[in-house]
């Protein structure tokens, strides 16, 4: 089982039929696509920030090697740690770049295939709607509050 972000456009951006239909699913994990083929994939997906961030280190390789006579070897394992590096990150990037293009993300969904989650969520939605005609969509996660690990709030402590 995989876990799905499911992203909706901004209530603002229209009604709730045209937020429903225009849903993006971003499955968490690995990405295979993205680790052999790192900036077509963040092309792709119009990850442009990461773009530059990949072209500018695969740039940076290749003076290194011009200026410095830096072993083959070493740099095909700093360019095999970056392809795996933008494979582990790449779909989280792709969320990311989601809610700047004025997506927020609605749910988590758990499910096996993308057509799995699909019908979870629509699911899932359809359930609440009828439960309660005054919900007008699942409640959004808590955003990014700049806290880091396991702590619950800045500032606290044990």
């Amino acid at each position: 089982m995989a876990l799905f972000s499911v992203y909706l456009p901004h209530a603002e951006d229209g009604p709730r039929s045209y937020r429903l239909e225009n849903a993006r699913f971003v499955r968490d994990g690995f990405s295979w696509s993205a680790f052999f083929v790192p900036v077509i994939w963040l092309v792709w997906h119009r990850t442009w920030r990461w773009v530059l961030v990949v072209l500018a280190f695969e740039l940076g390789l290749t003076l290194l090697s011009a200026r410095l006579g830096v072993p083959p070897a070493t740099l095909a394992l700093l360019g095999l740690l970056q392809m795996l590096f933008v494979g582990l990150e790449a779909r989280k990037w792709f969320g990311l770049a989601l809610e700047r293009r004025g997506f927020e993300l609605a749910d988590i969904v758990q499910a096996g295939s993308l057509e799995d989650a699909e019908r979870r969520f629509y699911e899932r939605v359809a359930v609440e709607k009828s439960a309660s005609p005054s919900v007008v969509m699942p409640p959004s996660p808590p955003r990014y509050t700049g806290v880091i690990g396991l702590f619950p709030e800045q500032g606290t402590r044990g």
